[in-house]
């Protein structure tokens, strides 16, 4: 028997890689494209949002009373990862007269200064909201 004739003999011939690794590309893309609305809406609400809170310290800035009432909050997030308590974070310090002080790494809370804080929970439903258009984005 020759070298060349006993190769192969009882094994089977695998399947390529490639075609296992395209359904999976297709499958994530299609994930992804589910996603793409809610993306959409979140980058909409985002840009009202920052032009809302642009006018808002324009207003404080060009006006000679004070009406702040700056605070800190602790802010309860439903983050999963750090990747969307990171996107969470810069997004309400991207938004004028907030910013995302710490991080609790073990909880993901939030610890956010405010220009306007009146009250504290609604200050935690405003970047509720922006919460959970972020993560649905995401997920």
């Amino acid at each position: 028997m020759s070298p060349s004739s006993s190769r192969g003999q009882g094994l089977r011939r695998a399947r390529p890689a490639g075609r296992r690794l395209r359904g999976r590309r297709l499958l994530h893309g299609l994930r992804a494209l589910r996603r793409l609305p809610h993306a959409l809406v979140f980058v909409v609400y985002f840009l009202a949002e920052i032009t809302r809170a642009n006018l808002r310290v324009a207003l404080a800035v060009i006006t000679p009373r004070l009406d702040l009432c700056p605070g800190i909050v602790r802010v309860p997030t439903e983050a999963r990862t750090p990747l969307e308590v990171t996107l969470l974070a810069n997004a309400i310090t991207m938004t004028p007269g907030t910013l995302t002080l710490e991080v609790d790494l073990e909880t993901y809370d939030l610890y956010v200064h405010g220009l306007y804080v009146d009250s504290v929970e609604e200050f935690r439903a405003g970047l509720a909201r922006t919460q959970r258009l972020l993560l649905k984005a995401l997920r």
